[in-house]
């Protein structure tokens, strides 16, 4: 990210050219992120792992085994042409995962929704307080149709949406002025400097371009902190 012409490569896929003709190769992935994972479960920190069998019925056993012991990782098989034949996974537990976030969705949704309908019914009754101060005859809405209370059930939801991306909004521009605020202008100046020195390639240059980056990250911290 620095220019550095010395920063090793991208690793390159190389299991295809290990697969020979009538053997197939398992790929290991997991489930959430889809990032390579390896036989043991645990996160590949480089390359993908890969496994080759003989057969397909070799394959789909061991990666039974896998899954079985692993519910967070997912096998997927590949003929010796790279093309995908099949997918083993832990269904019963991946189900009861899925289950799970959706009635946690279902059930923060319905307490936002409910929040939003009390905030509306609130302003509704304090706007209908002020008006019949004028109009005195005015009758207040005792019942809804099920498409009025779906509206208003949607408007709720909407409304306290609204309502928490406003507050990180304000947290967020309250951060940005308190770490504004912590630094001079000369030192505003100074610390542009990593703009201009993004993607060099020279040494000095590049040295200094990552000592102003781990300043400017710290006195941010810092400034964060207060």
């Amino acid at each position: 990210m620095t220019g550095d012409p010395n920063r090793p490569p991208f690793p390159k896929e190389v299991w295809l050219q290990q697969v020979n003709p009538g053997e197939y190769a398992v790929r290991y992935k997991d489930f959430k992120t889809g990032l390579a994972r390896n036989p043991e479960g645990k996160h590949v920190s480089s390359s993908e792992k890969c496994r080759v069998f003989r057969t397909i019925e070799e394959a789909r056993a061991n990666s039974l085994e896998i899954v079985n012991a692993h519910p967070g990782v997912i096998c997927l098989l590949h003929d010796h042409t790279g093309a995908q034949i099949d997918r083993v996974s832990n269904r019963k537990v991946l189900s009861k995962f899925a289950v799970t976030v959706y009635v946690g969705i279902l059930l923060w949704g319905s307490i936002y929704a409910l929040a939003g309908m009390v905030s509306l019914w609130l302003l509704y009754r304090g706007a209908l307080f002020l008006l019949k101060l004028w109009l005195p005859g005015l009758r207040p809405i005792h019942s809804l149709p099920w498409i009025g209370w779906v509206l208003f059930a949607a408007t709720g939801l909407l409304t306290s949406i609204a309502a928490w991306l406003l507050r990180i909004q304000r947290v967020a521009a309250k951060r940005v002025r308190k770490v504004h605020s912590s630094f001079s202008e000369e030192e505003m100046k100074r610390f542009a400097g990593v703009n201009s020195l993004y993607g060099t390639a020279d040494p000095a240059k590049r040295e200094r371009l990552l000592e102003l980056s781990r300043e400017f990250q710290q006195r941010v911290r810092e400034a964060l902190k207060k």
